[in-house]
């Protein structure tokens, strides 16, 4: 099949861009002490997932326990939620995981702590945690100054092992467009120095840290000597948002459209709208056309603004179109249509999407 002949919309994944992105993570980790541990909320494929361990990675980190629940039954050993789970009934599925894979999750409060051991002694298991710190995202995580007290807290109890330490950095992965390149990292080295310093309050109070993760594909290059690894995700795709904040990456993934409409010389319709392509952090772009500005407004369709110097098309013509956020793109569709030099060469589903619980 070649690419003309898929149905649209629909979510492209270039192989070899994607391989090359791959190369280039393994590569830079190359003589490392840092290790990756791929975030699946991006590509929510285990089709990637298991791509990228074959491309270095040492295991996978999620946000929900429903993706970990699709990485255990795949046969991926060692996830990492990185999130807190505080239900009960998931507390109990996510302790039952780990018949299956080695999976752990994040805490940032004493009262967690106890149910998640209370319910994991229950079943005669220890669920692996590790202690949120708050660097700046404010979000979930406490204060770098009480990680340590929250870790003695939790020494004595038994149905649970401390591992180490979260501390992500959100805020600052693509803040080159709202703060500028400079103040990023001014601000990106007092992460760092705060990483640093909960480190050696640990080595002082002789508490080990098995792990310290963090970073991502915006902050990997710049935080990776004070962490054991890093949680990248969007890097194997990319989109055109973030490739400003990692120009190393190309980006992978389009959304496949087609015209159906050339209402006037400069108005062209694609079948692509919102619940196709995301637009929650901006507009596509268009991949391979210059002078034209996409929109898309409405559910099913997408508005292409040519501009003097854009190529024509015509209906019927496909467009391919740069996601401006990724992640939540991927979050639209069922499958990615993995292509090379323009053929199909196979189908992989996307099957954690949807997975919010």
């Amino acid at each position: 099949m070649k690419i003309t002949d898929i149905e649209t919309p629909a979510l492209i994944v270039d192989l070899e861009i994607m391989d090359r992105n791959l190369t280039v993570m393994k590569e830079w980790l190359s003589g490392k002490k840092t290790y990756l541990r791929a975030h699946f909320k991006t590509p929510k494929s285990t089709a990637i997932a298991r791509r990228e361990i074959e491309y270095g990675a040492s295991g996978v980190c999620c946000q929900t326990l429903s993706e970990a629940e699709v990485l255990a039954n795949s046969g991926i050993r060692e996830v990492l939620i990185t999130n807190q789970i505080v239900q009960e009934s998931k507390i109990l599925k996510m302790i039952n995981l780990l018949n299956f894979s080695d999976v752990k999750c994040l805490i940032d409060n004493l009262e967690n702590a106890k149910l998640i051991s209370s319910l994991a002694e229950r079943k005669q298991k220890q669920m692996g945690v590790l202690i949120e710190v708050n660097v700046g995202m404010n979000r979930c995580g406490i204060e770098p100054r009480e990680a340590l007290n929250l870790a003695r807290a939790i020494s004595s109890l038994r149905g649970l092992k401390f591992k180490g330490v979260q501390a992500y950095d959100g805020h600052l992965q693509m803040a080159e467009h709202t703060i500028g390149k400079e103040k990023k990292m001014e601000q990106v080295q007092k992460v760092v120095e705060v990483i640093r310093t909960v480190r050696e309050d640990f080595e002082k109070a002789g508490l080990s840290l098995e792990i310290v993760s963090g970073a991502g594909t915006g902050t990997y290059k710049y935080e990776y000597p004070v962490l054991d690894e890093i949680q990248a995700g969007s890097y194997a795709l990319m989109d055109w948002k973030y490739k400003v904040s990692a120009p190393e990456f190309d980006m992978a993934a389009t959304v496949l459209s087609r015209v159906i409409s050339t209402p006037t010389e400069n108005r062209v319709v694609v079948d692509c709208g919102t619940k196709a392509c995301s637009t929650d952090s901006g507009m596509p772009l268009v991949k391979g056309m210059e002078d034209v500005r996409c929109d898309i407004r409405s559910d099913e369709h997408g508005v292409l603004n040519l501009g003097p110097n854009a190529n024509k098309v015509k209906v019927g013509d496909i467009v391919e179109l740069y996601p401006s956020h990724i992640c939540t793109t991927v979050n639209l569709h069922d499958k990615f249509y993995v292509i090379r030099k323009g053929e199909v060469e196979a189908i992989w589903p996307i099957n954690a999407r949807s997975r919010f619980v």
